[in-house]
């Protein structure tokens, strides 16, 4: 027998769904073969996150790279390392 009128719905805000969303998909990477590099990466971001270490400057950078690859506009490593340029 259920326990009627007790039973919380449980409601996630939209911040809460988004959270869990990038949780999912970061567990996604992490378990991949990419998954050490990548927890390299999220240390190392990490550890220079402090609230004034990122400029707006470097914010927009970072955004403006975001959007590059966002849009196909990138090289492969081997490609920089052969002189190649956007």
């Amino acid at each position: 027998m259920k326990n009627q009128g007790h039973e919380k719905e449980l409601k996630k805000s939209p911040a809460d769904a988004a959270i869990s969303g990038l949780l999912d998909k970061v567990k996604i990477i992490a378990r991949g073969p990419h998954g050490e590099l990548f927890s390299r990466v999220v240390d190392t971001f990490l550890d220079m996150s402090e609230p004034e270490y990122f400029s707006p400057e470097d914010l927009a950078d970072i955004q403006e790279g975001l959007d590059d690859l966002g849009q196909g506009r990138y090289l492969t490593l081997e490609e920089n390392r052969q002189g190649k340029r956007l």
